[in-house]
């Protein structure tokens, strides 16, 4: 009974020594493979961790510059925003389309940009007022050129080509004009009805832009002037007249 017992202990001694002696040969052939493995796996995670994080710093960052180019209202801030945060969201075609709006309302204002809101500044000379339109009509046509046929791209587009006939209305040439907005309703489609119907809407009051408007001459405005002031001063109130004979009258 003993023996056989003795023969057990022995037996399972062995056994365990043979799983350890197994162990020990596995950790040297392929234990440092596994574990290779396995820290790399972990290396990519932190890695990935550490590029979200990254992508969305970025990314905060970017809509940041936007935000601070629209309260400077400098286009060319709106220019440097759209080049340098090119691959952030719709980042680029936002900064052309601001850019040329900024150009485009100095124009409408005849104020040097960033000084549409001071009373007291110098009107834009001529010369000005023709760079202001091309550098619009130059961005509004960047915004256009990002067009990828999606429907994300669709209001960057439109505002684009909305732009390009505000620029075109600017310089009378009607024709353009029509074909821009005719543009915006074929590429807004089914998507946004109301911006088709905008753009219809416009087309439908281009012809009053190509009616000339007669301003008064200068001898005009000085004749009216000179009827206004040459006017009887005294006013004949026959109301105020009856009512005067009559408190005047001695009663009965």
């Amino acid at each position: 009974m003993d023996r056989d017992r003795l023969k057990d202990i022995q037996t399972a001694d062995l056994s365990e020594s043979n799983m350890n002696e197994d162990f020990v040969l596995w950790l040297k052939t392929k234990g440092p493979t596994y574990l290779l493995f396995f820290m790399v796996i972990i290396a990519a995670y932190l890695f990935y961790v550490r590029y979200e994080q990254g992508k969305n710093t970025y990314r905060a960052e970017a809509w940041i510059a936007h935000l601070e180019a629209m309260a400077s209202g400098l286009p060319a801030s709106h220019e440097d925003v759209a080049v340098t945060y090119a691959d952030v969201d719709s980042i680029e075609g936002l900064g052309y389309i601001s850019a040329g709006d900024a150009y485009l309302k100095s124009y409408v204002l005849n104020k040097t940009v960033g000084n549409a809101q001071d009373a007291a500044a110098n009107p834009l000379s001529e010369e000005d007022r023709l760079f202001y339109l091309e550098k619009a009509d130059a961005l509004y046509s960047k915004a256009i050129a990002l067009d990828d046929n999606s429907t994300q791209s669709t209001l960057i587009v439109v505002s684009g080509l909305n732009g390009r006939a505000a620029v075109a209305e600017s310089r009378g040439d009607i024709k353009s004009a029509e074909q821009y907005y005719n543009q915006v309703i074929n590429r807004v489609g089914d998507q946004y009805p109301a911006l088709a119907k905008q753009a219809e809407s416009r087309i439908g009051g281009l012809q009053h832009l190509t009616v000339a408007i007669q301003l008064p001459t200068d001898a005009e405005v000085s004749a009216q002037l000179n009827r206004i002031e040459n006017r009887d001063a005294s006013l004949n109130n026959t109301t105020i007249d009856a009512l005067t004979e009559l408190t005047d009258t001695p009663s009965n």
